[in-house]
């Protein structure tokens, strides 16, 4: 009976030490105050502790629609009355790029932020190659999301000893064709064609769920191969909490620099965030394809942030295809994340692993120079045995605080074919 009153007056007390929001008073420049309370994270009545008003407030530094951002926390005996300063703006910013290697393209994109008074970011994007185009448009506001894509390919494809092919696609500068010929085994000319809509719903602050219908269509030159249509709907979660985002548009038009001076300053302590992903992806004549696809996935990444800013970062991925024709088998670049390569490894089922140090050269108000080794290693089973494709390097990348996208130059070394590839990069997190 002593042990059960102690429980209790135990409870007592943490409830009555315990905090409770308040009010929330907002102001706002064009956002109306009902919206900006709508994005914030916490209401009236949620509990409060210092942890999850900072994760409240990095929510909305990271919308990158405010010049002006203030928060102020006011004890009034068990409750927490929050207040809001913002000043919050909008902003359409065109950008182009072009990259280069042994194939070219280019691309431009339009993007803008709380053009409709409801801090939602918009997207346009176009891109071509002498392999292909793409194009694709989206909108995120609040937990919603919603983007359309479009890809149309013409290529070819090579296939080497050890069940490798080279890489495709829009934005594939590599090129093989040169290098490898003494292990060329055949060649296909290849069309793809796919077009595709994505709906995400985020749940809470830190779950997401999508789903994604694709027409797609293969057609090969030779005989053989799965000609058709391979149409498909993926459905997948995420769970994502304090990985950091990187900056977008609106730093350009003044907006979405608020946390500047925050993200300059050491952390107090270290810490940690995680982000993971589970999908499966299915087709057949209930979706108006030719083959029948089950494909299973998963990702996972963990990143450590020193208390200066510099941080460790493991990925992993991994896929299984129980059922899946040529075109829709598992890929190992697909596995890979920080390197460049000009060939892969086809196969039934798949996982990689990469580790990447991102350690900052410098750090400062005009922006921010990093440098990041990696190592990274994905096995493929392909003719009856698991098969290796790994590689190592470093990227070199330099963001200006006020231009949306890192640029850079990355080094892979092939560990399999000794290859070494240099290429320019723009986009990134940070």
């Amino acid at each position: 009976m002593k042990i059960f009153l102690s429980l209790l007056l135990i409870c007592f007390s943490l409830s009555a030490f315990a905090q409770t929001v308040g009010n929330v008073s907002v102001s706002s420049t064009r956002m109306r105050p009902e919206t900006l309370k709508k994005l914030f994270l916490l209401k009236p009545g949620d509990t409060f502790s210092p942890e999850i008003y900072e994760k409240a407030q990095d929510d909305l530094h990271r919308l990158r629609v405010f010049k002006k951002l203030d928060f102020t926390a006011t004890p009034q005996g068990d409750k927490v009355d929050i207040t809001i300063n913002a000043q919050d703006g909008s902003y359409i910013f065109p950008l182009a790029f072009a990259a280069g290697g042994a194939k070219s393209a280019a691309g431009v994109s339009l993007a803008g932020g709380n053009l409709f008074k409801q801090g939602e970011s918009t997207f346009l994007f176009g891109g071509g190659s002498q392999d292909g185009i793409t194009a694709s448009a989206g909108i995120t506001q609040g937990d919603e999301h919603l983007s359309v894509s479009y890809t149309k390919l013409n290529f070819d494809q090579r296939f080497y000893s050890g069940y490798r092919s080279n890489m495709f696609g829009v934005f594939s500068t590599t090129d093989d064709e040169d290098e490898y010929t003494s292990d060329l085994k055949a060649q296909v000319h290849s069309k793809k064609e796919q077009f595709s809509v994505t709906y995400s719903h985020r749940f809470s602050r830190t779950v997401r769920a999508f789903i994604r219908p694709e027409y797609v269509r293969y057609a090969y030159s030779s005989p053989g191969f799965d000609n058709g249509n391979h149409n498909q709907i993926t459905v997948g979660l995420h769970l994502t909490d304090d990985i950091r985002q990187g900056t977008n548009m609106g730093a350009l038009s003044g907006y979405g620099l608020t946390d500047k001076e925050k993200s300059l300053r050491n952390l107090p302590r270290v810490r940690q965030g995680y982000a993971t992903g589970i999908y499966y992806t299915g087709g057949g004549n209930w979706t108006g394809s030719d083959y029948t696809l089950a494909k299973l996935g998963l990702n996972a990444a963990w990143v450590l942030e020193l208390k200066n800013r510099h941080m460790f970062i493991v990925q992993g991925k991994a896929q299984h295809a129980f059922k899946a024709s040529f075109s829709d088998e598992i890929l190992s670049a697909d596995l890979l994340t920080f390197g460049r390569y000009d060939r892969q490894i086809r196969g039934e089922r798949g996982a990689g692993i990469g580790t990447s140090f991102v350690y900052y050269l410098l750090r400062n108000r005009t922006g921010l120079l990093s440098l990041a080794p990696f190592y990274e290693n994905a096995y493929v089973y392909a003719g009856g045995k698991y098969r290796s494709h790994s590689g190592t390097g470093a990227t070199l990348s330099y963001k200006l605080w006020r231009f949306p996208l890192p640029l850079g130059i990355n080094y892979t070394h092939n560990l399999q074919d000794g290859g070494d590839l240099v290429g320019f990069v723009i986009g990134g997190a940070f």
